[in-house]
């Protein structure tokens, strides 16, 4: 499943990255990259934002017919299909408002992308190089798990005094049991030079499988330690990773060209936004910090996006059924805002915070210079050209003095009022007579002229 996400997450946010990276390039910060990126995206999809509203001020219109159809047909889904299909061809689509929820979550994976994967996508990294940093970044990760315990970190000390081979020393036997730490017969405290703690990282990542296996002389702990440090470097988070602990060790890096130094050095400088809020950490709810401003700003705005548009659905569609249930559903977006604060990287809380900042804008713009009335007129003018164009003309069959038929084609448009009227009257018990015989239902018409017999 992560590898199919990955896939996702590539695709998507290859394309991104090179219009990402065009910004970075100008910008020189990842922060201000981001929100640029997404001013770009809002302002692109802006017609895609208004055709949503009007596309709901369209289906407000069908609201009555919708419901009456759900209702009358409600044990019979293949005729409330058919009836719903009717409904789509005068214009009703019932997806019509999703874009842009759509687009923002196709973007979010191409952002989650880029931001996981920022010596990739910014900075351009060679994939060599790339995997050594990985490879460094994890012998430093390695290296302060065995420093955690003094009995494991004493057995590394042993082995670089030993000739012997990690195969040999590492391996449990009635002759080297498990390492087991006695404090009093310890004089001074050990002291680990920089270049042991490059050699601890090597042997484990050489050694990997033999130090986390049954018969490894390591403590249970460092064991379940080492492990999920390891599994922690899986998928996109490697990079990300990388780069943050280039910021925590730096030396510990020094094998790489200088080159690749100093464009490390600058993707963890440019990765810190406003010189305190670093995006390449996941905010911890058990760690108040900088960090919590992404996560504040990204539920604040998700809230105020939420009234905004809850206000203008209410001017522009004041009949709109199922209130609560709308009122329910639009709180999801805050809810999801907390998810990604603290399941994500803060850049990808960035992105989902000026998104939100931008849709509260595109919402009032679309509100003040396409006001409700405009958009309900529009609506109706909207349906009325997909009515004629379904229909443009009908046929009318007059009898004359002598009794004799005479048929012509009259295009709808030109039709009066009552014409019109009389016309739709005699389509919809057609329909009705036709849904009779296939169905086996009783013609409303025949029940009515029933009913007048009998009184």
């Amino acid at each position: 499943m992560n590898l199919i996400f990955d896939l996702i997450y590539s695709f998507i946010g290859t394309p991104l990255g090179w219009v990402m990276r065009l910004i970075y390039i100008v910008v020189n910060d990842f922060g201000w990259a981001v929100i640029l990126f997404t001013l770009l995206v809002k302002a692109a999809s802006f017609p895609l934002s208004l055709k949503q509203q009007k596309n709901m001020a369209v289906s407000q219109l069908f609201t009555p017919r919708v419901q009456e159809i759900q209702r009358k047909y409600r044990g019979n889904q293949q005729k409330m299909s058919e009836e719903m299909q009717k409904l789509q061809k005068e214009g009703y689509n019932p997806m019509g408002g999703c874009g842009p929820m759509i687009l923002t979550m196709i973007i979010l994976f191409g952002v989650l992308d880029v931001v996981y994967k920022p010596m990739t996508h910014m900075e351009r990294f060679d994939k060599v190089i790339i995997a050594e940093t990985v490879e460094l970044s994890k012998q430093v990760d390695f290296t302060s798990v065995i420093l955690s315990s003094e009995a494991d970190r004493e057995l590394f000390v042993q082995f670089g005094r030993s000739s012997e081979n990690a195969n040999v020393f590492f391996a449990k036997s009635d002759d080297n049991p498990q390492a087991e730490y006695q404090a009093v017969e310890r004089e001074n405290e050990l002291t680990i030079t920089n270049a042991q703690r490059q050699q601890i990282g090597e042997i484990v990542f050489d050694n990997f499988d033999l130090l986390t296996g049954r018969n490894s002389r390591l403590s249970d702990n460092v064991i379940r330690s080492l492990t999920t440090t390891n599994r922690s470097y899986v998928g996109l988070r490697q990079e990300l990773i990388a780069v943050s602990q280039y910021s925590r060790s730096p030396e510990a890096f020094a094998p790489l060209p200088k080159e690749d130094l100093d464009k490390l050095s600058k993707l963890a400088d440019n990765l810190v936004f406003l010189g305190f809020i670093n995006l390449a950490l996941v905010p911890q709810l058990s760690v108040f910090n900088g960090l919590w401003i992404i996560a504040f700003l990204c539920f604040g705005f998700s809230v105020v996006q939420v009234f905004v548009q809850r206000k203008i659905q209410k001017e522009t569609m004041p009949n709109m059924p199922n209130a609560g249930m709308m009122k329910g559903m639009m709180f999801i977006g805050p809810v999801f805002a907390i998810i990604i604060v603290f399941q994500f990287p803060a850049g990808a809380g960035l992105y989902w915070a000026i998104s939100n900042l931008f849709m509260i804008a595109q919402s009032i713009i679309i509100f003040k210079f396409w006001p409700p009335e405009q958009m309900r007129q529009e609506a109706r003018d909207r349906v009325q050209a997909s009515l004629s164009a379904v229909e443009a003309t009908a046929t009318v069959i007059d009898v004359d003095e002598e009794g004799n038929e005479t048929v012509t084609e009259t295009k709808i448009s030109e039709m009066s009022k009552r014409e019109q009227e009389e016309f739709f009257k005699k389509k919809l018990e057609a329909a009705r007579k036709a849904d009779a015989e296939k169905y086996g239902e009783t013609p409303a018409t025949d029940i009515e002229n029933s009913n007048k017999e009998e009184i």
